[in-house]
């Protein structure tokens, strides 16, 4: 086999490994050209360490590389030793996640134009016409686009041309996880995002009505909650804030929208191009304290969550809504 290399990041979701057949039959090509030149290909993976999920899928697309002679250097890293070698694309093939709606790729493909996410490093061997700075362009051009045909044709490009490149694989999909004591609870509807446990649909049949609730990462359990802030939020308070808050709106099946402190919403567009939204909020509906859900606390709200520095790529503005939004009343 002639030196190569597999650019690419993987992000688990629906199944499929048509794109790794296509990937082999590509490298089995370049093999039977032969030079003086070749010598064995080679190709090194990063799993995040305590994945057991990652752990069994690059085993066996490790196996079957193995079998036609690819020689395969897995590297199982630390989260923060993980997410070094993501950031400077030291690696060809990284095994990693998604989080569901809102964080797939799909929906803030803003997050491939940012430096500290894998799909960066990934994108820098995009070759033309489609290149990496191309990329970046359509994506800032699409975010703002109004026309509904307008913006179905330019995802379709962007989309396209990235499955084309197999920048991310889908190799695997799962549920959000919960281990449920039946004898003791019932009624339990999965979240429909990472970490979002929704408790307030499980009912107690035996027993005390005291339950024991240990929410977990991918690498184990968690160990505190944070500030419950959900406007600087981390990871581990995920799961505790969607037991505290609500939004205007929340996420249903299939990354559907849904009301929740809004009963509804317009849409209009507005001189110069933008748009503006209109929320109907839910009435009748109190804080713990007995205080009022009404417009003033929702415009306190986005006071906050647009506040700087939390409208910077440190926190929210690395997917670009952020520095869309110009006024709210």
């Amino acid at each position: 086999y002639c030196a190569g290399k597999l650019p690419i990041t993987t992000s688990p979701g629906v199944g499929t490994v048509m794109a790794m057949l296509a990937i082999l039959a590509s490298l089995l090509a370049v093999g039977a050209r032969g030079n003086d030149q070749c010598r064995q290909l080679t190709a090194d993976f990063i799993v995040l360490e305590g994945d057991a999920t990652l752990a069994a899928v690059e085993d066996d697309i490790r196996a079957d590389l193995e079998a036609v002679g690819i020689n395969v250097t897995t590297r199982m890293l630390a989260k923060d030793e993980f997410n070094e070698a993501m950031v400077s694309g030291d690696f060809n093939m990284a095994f990693s996640e998604t989080w569901g709606p809102p964080y797939d790729p799909h929906s803030y493909a803003a997050s491939w134009t940012t430096p500290d996410e894998a799909h960066y490093a990934a994108l820098k061997g995009l070759p033309a016409p489609m290149t990496q700075a191309v990329l970046g362009e359509k994506i800032s051009e699409v975010l703002t686009t109004a026309n509904p045909s307008d913006r179905q044709q330019a995802w379709s490009e962007i989309l396209t041309s990235l499955h084309e490149q197999a920048i991310d694989l889908p190799l695997s999909g799962k549920r959000i996880p919960a281990v449920i004591n039946r004898q003791r609870l019932s009624s339990y509807t999965p979240g429909h995002q990472q970490f979002d446990y929704p408790v307030h649909t499980l009912q107690v049949v035996s027993g005390s009505k005291t339950i024991t609730v240990a929410p977990g990462g991918q690498t184990g359990l968690f160990v505190g909650i944070g500030r419950l802030d959900p406007h600087s939020y981390r990871p581990n308070e995920f799961f505790a804030n969607n037991w505290v808050y609500e939004g205007l709106v929340e996420y249903g099946a299939g990354g559907s929208i849904q009301p929740s402190l809004a009963t509804s919403w317009a849409v209009a567009d507005t001189v110069g191009g933008g748009q503006q939204y209109t929320f109907t909020l839910r009435q009748g509906v109190q804080f713990h304290d007995g205080a009022a859900w009404n417009c003033a606390a929702a415009k306190l709200n986005f006071d906050h969550v647009l506040a700087k520095p939390l409208t910077t790529g440190d926190w929210h503005g690395w997917y670009g809504l952020p520095g869309q939004i110009t006024d709210w009343s």
